[in-house]
């Protein structure tokens, strides 16, 4: 009887050994699928975010050139404004140094000629000298019926003729006939602007 008590016992310790050797097989299988879904959904998710990080810094990257471009084309137009208003600057200074005395009283002269009704010639203050006492003496006459003659500081050369009324004006300033002669510049040179 100690013999089947020993192999009941031997038996019974198999059958547990077993058992628990199953559930343990049982429990290490499920774990290792548990780990391969955990791992195959980190890798899921790594790609995902790896390939959004990717559109990010493409979004970006397309960004930051098209800012670029956008930088270089205002520098690019910031310069050509730039010499554009030098080149006018040269323009006015050169007209209002080409334009003598003697000249310049023939404009106001011609000038108040043509005007009919009330009118006046508004010059630079800065080239209020270039009158002489002979043309205004000239103008006296026109200046009686209507005509005045104004300086301006506003003005930086040239003159400006207007109907008092405001009906029309004729706009001979530097800076008028500078812009007028601008589109006549040589094509190199506005080919460099």
């Amino acid at each position: 009887m100690e013999i089947q008590i020993q192999d009941l016992i031997t038996s019974i310790k198999s059958d547990g050994i077993n058992k628990a050797k199953a559930e343990s097989d049982q429990i290490i299988a499920k774990a290792k699928a548990d780990a391969e879904a955990i791992i195959k959904n980190a890798n899921d998710e790594k790609e995902k975010i790896l390939i959004s990080a990717k559109r990010e810094i493409e979004v970006e990257r397309r960004s930051a050139e098209e800012k670029l471009k956008q930088a270089a084309r205002d520098a690019s137009l910031s310069l050509r404004r730039s010499l554009e208003d030098e080149v006018r600057k040269i323009l006015r200074e050169e007209i209002s140094s080409s334009i003598d005395s003697r000249t310049y009283q023939d404009i106001i002269l011609s000038a108040s000629n043509a005007i009919l009704g009330d009118a006046e010639i508004v010059i630079s203050e800065k080239e209020k000298d270039k009158i002489s006492a002979d043309t205004v003496s000239k103008l006296a006459e026109k200046m009686k019926k209507g005509l005045s003659l104004k300086t301006s500081s506003a003005l930086s050369g040239g003159l400006i003729i207007r109907e008092k009324d405001g009906s029309g004006y004729f706009d001979l300033s530097d800076e008028e006939i500078a812009k007028l002669l601008y589109p006549y510049l040589s094509e190199s040179l506005r080919k460099l602007l």
